[in-house]
């Protein structure tokens, strides 16, 4: 290549790059946020119990993550509204009631396992509970107190590198590579004992959660994105898909390194007990990188569903809402977001084990996404909504597909979760 070539294509390439990262935020954070302190006790349950075999349905859950959360980015360019509001606008108020308190429904519980992930990480490097719930009620205040969505977005972005301390949990937990290559084999999937299919759906419940809809929806149109970002926002949505479930999955392949190596004692802080597989490594030495993550996981989970919550409610009722505006300028939005979780903090420091409510709550949260993701389906489809951005008939057939199997698996799993066993 010429020089008078090569120099034109280092400048266009530059310029998407600067590109990609100035409409970087919206899409990443939400997608690391999705591996809250939920999910990493569901994918650590799972490592713990079936070894290596969740990796293939980890790694299968990408494009499904990436097809459910592009439409999110989609909508808000194409409409510049949230999600709620949009809703509110295409079908009506009531409607709009049922998609937020649907979410809100599932959020109650998710609020609990944050803190209680925050609460556990902590008090294995010897931090009392009193003191982590504190603590991070102070950060989840102030990091939304700032005037700025931009502000905000700087702070929470260096939170999320916090939950790469899985990642080198995993590499230090010295995985069997054939083991880990089996595991993505769908002969890995034979001959599992009872309860995996529960885990598989309580994996899916724990990667696509209602919230993470109403949230990087409004955070794309409080961020101010057009049409012209949709192309970088798509590459950012695609790239935090592949990230959240590469962390997912060094949670799975920690724990069954873990076990495979012979960890099978638990060890539990506050009250709360910790799956066998990180029990193990946190005894041998990875107490600080489990502490990290878990309240890195946590913390950043809570700060995020708590604006996804208080955004639709914001939005449904009209409120003013924008992490632009000071509080006095939006006190309901900021209001709602400062109080909402306070409840959850206070139980999780009288909580007893988790474990079974936390991956539970996973499988129901299936059925709840339900709703807000037939909307999401219907709306970017509709080319009175989104014009030429609506959904083609091959992707519609896909995204009802997807929407139509997790509603089953979601249904056949609480059946097997309420049945007497």
């Amino acid at each position: 290549m010429t020089a008078s070539l090569a120099a034109p294509l280092a400048a266009s390439t530059a310029r998407r790059a600067a590109h990609v990262l100035r409409v970087l935020g919206p899409a990443w954070i939400v997608m690391i946020a999705d591996v809250d302190a939920a999910s990493v006790i569901t994918a650590a349950q799972a490592g713990s119990s079936f070894g290596y075999a969740m990796l293939l349905p980890l790694a299968a859950l990408v494009p499904v993550l990436y097809l459910v959360q592009e439409l999110t980015a989609r909508l808000a360019v194409a409409t510049g509204l949230g999600h709620a509001e949009l809703i509110r606008e295409r079908y009506g108020m009531r409607w709009g009631a049922v998609a937020v308190a649907s979410m809100v429904a599932i959020d109650l519980v998710a609020y609990v396992a944050e803190f209680a992930g925050i609460v556990l990480g902590a008090s294995i490097v010897g931090v009392p509970a009193l003191a982590a719930v504190l603590g991070a009620l102070a950060l989840h205040s102030l990091v939304v107190l700032t005037g700025s969505y931009a502000r905000f977005e700087r702070l929470v972005l260096v939170l999320s590198l916090g939950l790469f301390a899985f990642v080198a949990l995993a590499v230090g937990a010295h995985p069997d590579p054939a083991a880990v290559l089996a595991g993505l084999s769908p002969a890995g999937q034979a001959g599992l004992g009872g309860g995996y299919i529960e885990l598989v759906v309580a994996t899916i419940g724990a990667v696509v959660m209602p919230w993470m809809l109403f949230y990087q929806q409004a955070a794309t149109v409080d961020k101010g994105l057009t049409r012209r970002d949709l192309r970088a926002a798509r590459f950012e949505t695609l790239v935090g898909s592949i990230a959240s479930q590469v962390l997912m999955a060094a949670v799975v392949v920690a724990a069954a390194a873990a076990v495979a190596g012979g960890a099978t004692s638990t060890v539990s802080a506050g009250g709360l007990v910790l799956p066998a597989g990180l029990t193990g490594l946190a005894a041998g030495g990875g107490a600080g990188l489990i502490a990290v993550g878990m309240v890195g996981a946590g913390l950043l989970a809570a700060i995020v569903i708590s604006l996804s919550s208080a955004w639709a409610w914001a939005e449904l009722f009209r409120w003013p809402r924008s992490l632009n505006l000071r509080p006095r300028r939006a006190p309901l939005f900021y209001g709602l977001y400062l109080v909402e979780i306070l409840p959850a903090a206070a139980v999780s420091l009288v909580a007893t084990d988790l474990v079974a409510v936390v991956v539970n709550a996973m499988v129901l949260n299936v059925l709840v996404l339900a709703v807000p993701l037939t909307f999401l389906i219907l709306l970017s489809s509709d080319r009175r909504v989104v014009g030429d951005l609506a959904n083609s008939r091959r992707r519609k057939a896909v995204l009802w597909a997807i929407a139509a199997s997790l509603l089953a698996l979601g249904l056949s799993s609480s059946v097997a979760i309420l049945l007497p066993r």
